[in-house]
């Protein structure tokens, strides 16, 4: 069987992060690192297959037996948190967004829209090869 793509999308929460399957809500993972949700996260499909097995449940297709590859994403509450040492603040300025408004984004208290976050995905691209161009 082919190994299906599936997007993991990482979050932050109140203790460190969530990551959570887009598509199959039942899919979510915790962990104090990132590192940690990620390794409990990989293990969720065989965990939930072996369940469903168990108990005689249909295994969903968005499993696919198991097959899956993850792509792993950020919203932009995960994004924040991981790379703590980047300012919402900063970015917001350089990109004309409300610096209070940013920090709500980067909170995950305020629901952001898929032009707002493709401008910022932008702009944190934009650093990324300003970045690159860095000689000492």
């Amino acid at each position: 069987m082919e190994r299906k793509k599936a997007k993991a999308i990482i979050g932050r929460s109140r203790t460190g992060f969530t990551i959570m399957m887009e598509g199959f809500d039942l899919a979510m993972s915790y962990g104090d690192t990132l590192e940690e949700a990620k390794r409990d996260f990989e293990k969720f499909p065989q965990e939930y297959i072996e369940v469903s097995k168990e108990t005689g449940k249909a295994i969903p297709a968005e499993l696919n037996n198991g097959n899956l590859e993850f792509e792993y994403v950020y919203d932009l509450s995960g994004f924040f948190a991981y790379y703590s040492f980047i300012s919402p603040t900063k970015i917001a300025r350089r990109i004309g967004v409300n610096t209070s408004l940013m920090r709500q984004y980067a909170s995950g208290g305020t629901y952001v829209g898929a032009a707002k976050k493709k401008q910022i995905e932008k702009e944190i691209h934009n650093i990324g090869k300003e970045l690159m161009a860095v000689s000492f």
